[in-house]
């Protein structure tokens, strides 16, 4: 049988028996996976124990020790937080390096009891900035990148061969961790690799008499459709949508295993129609016919030991590190938005995808602590691992309020010590980049608008990758002035200036009742369409007398707020909204954004992540010939409480453009983020420069000293002395 849920599980013991634990002290105090280190390379180290159960945890943190049972000199203490995971990540004020501190845990099990308190436990900081090659940025590159091209321009890349090039090179072995790539079962072809590899394992453990058990995938809980390209993912590949039959335990009600007919004439859940399990394994891709990839149950305790004690051991061995890729922080593919039976919705699942990650890759670090563990699109605090591929980090196409979160939340992981290899994606181009957005902007502007965001973000632990997926002629869109000297950062990124364009916002509200003052009889915001857990608030708002409140605990919210509006065709729009949010964590999180416009161009999404006081975003669209649509906000994907207020619709480009800026020792970098609407030289505008600098371009030259710099809309400027 398939169990109804998954199971918590901490570093090899169980946190969801309910069971009354013994009374006994956390065990196996690991700092970085070690026990008292002596060379912790992270600045915001994550802290690890073994318990049987727990509710909550306490940790202290000092620069000493009475005896053996006493942390003295508390420069952190965590206070109580309520969590099953006996994992956390220092969150007290910078530790300072090459110093040592002591630091203990206190736990309450399940039933809220304290337990005793474990000694004390120490580790030393040893913190060093990520080595680069080229001056002044830190490389990367997916699948490319022979011995030759890596010498010359990578610190990292996935290619073994490129220590050929140049020893000191990082090699990556690409890996999946929620998903195996297998022969579908109707095809009868022998398992191969990774999941040749498991059905070994299950063998070899009693598990099963031949294959891979079947409780280690995932399967959807109902009948569901899903769309997905056939093979890999290419522009010119077709997309197929096949039906995925759900599997209902209920509808097995002799437990043999199997739906038999009898059964399935008189179904418990006729949405489930599967007759086995392994016809509703969740697919994320089909590679076939014959192979598909399976999303896999990474809470399976059996999966975890595999992946901890042999997969990832074996393929890491020739490596540096080991990039899985996949690996959301939710059910991966299509089971993110349809009931999985290992996942439910509302029945325990909660955040239980994430957790089950997270302690799945505390087993792989505490395993292998020396070798570096990154994940694509990883976003977990703790994260756990050592960092992550920001894949789809920024493009010139995206307006200047979801630019600049992405900007700061790279900014925050890096000063956790968190490894980012943060990738700009180029502009449309027919043979290197054919899933870019066609923009009316040559490729040299898009190149430099690319290298300066990343510049911006740029720290002792960030990689910058150019190119767009597919990676197969990635290196020919490589340009030389990322092999420029600015020197180091000499400080953060700040605002250099800001210019109204279009008037202010004191045109005709589009919106009714986008302030939220008026309340409807239920008590929500009138002219809106709310949905729960929307709350209007009198306490927390801009101005007036309230706002909209969104608290979310759960990942799995999607609680689309909306007025429906008729507007002009092929006329242009600004959206304009404020929000505050606090403890925003998760993709996207808090949004507000305009929908249903068949064919209108620049509709991005304005977004707030983080911890943050109030601040406006605005973004510029123009409708098609439909106009006919819907302004939403919400809470999506995320954790956290996000407050909305003064929402704006108003006719026209009415756009606050801002140029940031971040001076080097050998130079300084503008941009101007896009905010929508035209890129075109109607958008310039000139700013005075402190000292005459010498403009870069983007194949490496550098142009006359200039005391000003002209920027348009979507457009960068990296100047060097």
């Amino acid at each position: 049988m398939i169990r109804s849920g998954p199971l918590l599980t901490t570093l090899g013991l169980s946190l969801l028996s309910g069971a009354a634990a013994a009374l006994e002290p956390p065990g196996d105090l690991r700092c970085e996976w070690r026990i008292d280190p002596s060379k912790v390379r992270d600045p915001c180290p994550e802290l690890s124990w073994q318990v049987d159960s727990q509710s909550a945890y306490r940790i202290v943190v000092g620069t000493a020790a009475e005896h053996r049972d006493r942390v003295a000199a508390v420069v952190w203490d965590s206070g109580k937080i309520e969590s099953r995971l006996p994992i956390a990540r220092y969150a007290g004020p910078p530790l300072a390096n090459h110093r040592t501190y002591y630091w203990s845990v206190r736990v309450w099990d399940a039933e809220g009891r304290a337990l005793p308190e474990p000694a004390v436990r120490r580790f030393r900081l040893d913190v060093r900035p990520m080595p680069h090659h080229l001056p002044t940025v830190r490389t990367f590159m997916n699948f490319a990148g022979g011995p030759d091209f890596a010498r010359d321009w990578l610190d990292l890349c996935f290619r073994k061969e490129a220590k050929q090039g140049r020893a000191d090179v990082i090699t990556v072995v690409y890996a999946l961790v929620s998903t195996l790539v297998m022969p579908h079962p109707s095809t009868g072809e022998p398992l191969s690799g990774k999941a040749k590899e498991l059905a070994d394992f299950c063998v070899a453990r009693g598990l099963t008499s031949q294959g891979i058990l079947e409780e280690m995938f995932c399967h959807f809980a109902q009948d569901s459709r899903v769309r997905l390209h056939v093979g890999a993912e290419r522009a010119s590949h077709p997309v197929e949508e096949r039906i995925v039959p759900g599997w209902d335990p209920r509808n097995d009600r002799n437990g043999d295993g199997r739906v038999d007919d009898a059964e399935f004439a008189a179904l418990v859940n006729p949405r489930a129609r599967a007759r086995e399990p392994i016809e509703a394994r969740i697919p994320i891709y089909y590679w076939g016919p014959p192979r598909d990839d399976f999303v896999m149950n990474v809470g399976h305790p059996a999966y975890q030991e595999f992946m901890a004690t042999v997969h990832a051991p074996r393929i890491g061995e020739p490596y540096d590190a080991i990039y899985f890729d996949t690996v959301p922080t939710d059910v991966a593919g299509p089971g993110r938005h349809n009931p999985v039976l290992e996942y439910p919705r509302r029945e325990g699942g909660r955040d239980q995808w994430l957790r089950d990650l997270q302690t799945l890759f505390a087993k792989m670090k505490t395993r292998l602590p020396d070798k570096q563990i990154t994940a694509n699109g990883w976003d977990a605090d703790p994260m756990v691992i050592d960092g992550r591929q920001a894949e789809n980090w920024q493009s010139l196409d995206r307006s200047a309020g979801p630019w600049q979160t992405a900007l700061d939340r790279a900014i925050e992981l890096d000063r956790q010590g968190k490894v980012q290899w943060i990738q700009y994606n180029p502009i449309f181009d027919p043979e290197l980049a054919e899933f870019g957005p066609k923009l009316p902007v040559d490729s040299d502007r898009d190149k430099l608008y690319g290298l300066a965001t990343y510049l911006l973000a740029h720290g002792d632990f960030t990689y910058f990758g150019f190119g767009r997926h597919p990676y197969a002629n990635v290196t020919k869109l490589w340009f030389g002035a990322m092999r420029h000297d600015l020197g180091e950062p000499a400080g953060p990124y700040y605002l250099f200036d800001e210019v109204e364009r279009g008037g202010r916002a004191q045109a005709e509200n589009l919106l009714v009742n986008g302030d939220f003052e008026i309340a409807a009889p239920d008590g929500n915001p009138a002219g809106w369409q709310a949905a729960e857990p929307v709350e209007r608030v009198a306490d927390v708002k801009r101005g007036g007398t309230a706002s909209v409140q969104i608290a979310s605990t759960d990942r799995l919210i999607n609680n689309i707020n909306k007025q429906p509006l008729r507007l002009k065709p092929h006329t242009t729009y600004t959206l304009i909204a404020w929000a505050k949010v606090d403890s925003v964590e998760g993709e996207p999180g808090a949004q507000v954004y305009v929908y249903g416009f068949e064919d209108a161009r620049g509709t991005s999404m304005l977004t707030w992540q983080g911890t943050g006081d109030w601040r406006e975003q605005r973004t510029v669209f123009t409708t098609g010939d439909d106009g006919e649509g819907r302004v939403n906000f919400r809470m999506y994907g995320a954790t956290g409480t996000a407050w909305f207020d003064d929402l704006q619709l108003v006719e026209g480009a009415v756009v606050r453009e801002r140029v940031f800026a971040r001076w080097y020792t050998k130079g300084l970098v503008l941009i101007k983020p896009n905010v929508g609407g035209s890129l075109a030289d109607d958008t310039a505008t000139t700013h005075g420069l402190p000292v005459a600098l010498r403009p870069l371009r983007a194949d490496g030259s550098l142009g006359q000293p200039v005391r000003q710099a002209t920027l348009r809309n979507g457009e960068a400027m990296i100047l060097s002395e």
